[in-house]
């Protein structure tokens, strides 16, 4: 079993023992960040391109992986995308999250604070919601074991255009309903930033 072998959020439930809560527009009052002329460019140049080809890879490395460069520009963060990210067989917690972003400045392999994990789909996000889940518990757990109590892991899914967040507190999950839109980055950038500061 490993992380994409999570479907329902009542799997999560029953199998990881994380209860499910809702709510919206919990970030809405996070400001945007003011974004680089690189990215700006970027953007204009893969955005679209992305969108067009429509498939996960597309819309991983030319937006996801954009956004974590641009986020690394504003805050000191190491971020894996496609690692290797094994943390217990036994409950399927093993694979590889799209991305993963740790407080750490180690780039060489994934260190504790694990922060963020980043799921790229190109559909519908809902999808994605429980494999995602599964990797935020798999950070939690690596966490407590290097002896790094973080009190909150986030995790992101995304299609590119329209971005979700949640957050792992213990053994609850809490997913905002609402989906940010992407625009020039800097919402989402800002977003993301607010998760590690």
């Amino acid at each position: 079993m490993a992380y994409s072998d999570f479907k329902t959020l009542d799997q999560i439930n029953e199998e990881l023992g994380i209860v499910i809560n809702e709510t919206n527009k919990v970030y809405s009052g996070i400001e945007p960040v003011e974004v680089s002329q690189w990215f700006i460019e970027t953007m204009k140049r893969t955005y679209t391109k992305a969108v067009t080809i429509g498939t996960e890879a597309a819309r991983q490395a030319l937006i996801v992986d954009q956004v974590l460069i641009e986020l690394e520009g504003h805050i000191p963060i190491s971020f894996f995308l496609g690692t290797t990210f094994n943390v217990d067989s036994s409950k399927g917690l093993t694979g590889a999250p799209d991305g993963l972003i740790s407080k750490s400045h180690n780039q060489l392999y994934i260190t504790s604070p694990v922060i963020v994990l980043v799921e790229a789909k190109k559909g519908d996000l809902g999808e994605a919601l429980p494999q995602c889940i599964a990797e935020m518990e798999a950070a939690r757990i690596f966490n407590d074991r290097k002896n790094n109590n973080i009190s909150t892991v986030y995790g992101v899914v995304t299609n590119g255009e329209l971005w979700q967040f949640m957050n792992l507190i213990e053994n609850i999950a809490t997913i905002d309903v609402c989906s940010y839109t992407f625009g020039d980055g800097g919402k989402i950038v800002g977003i993301l930033k607010s998760f590690i500061c």
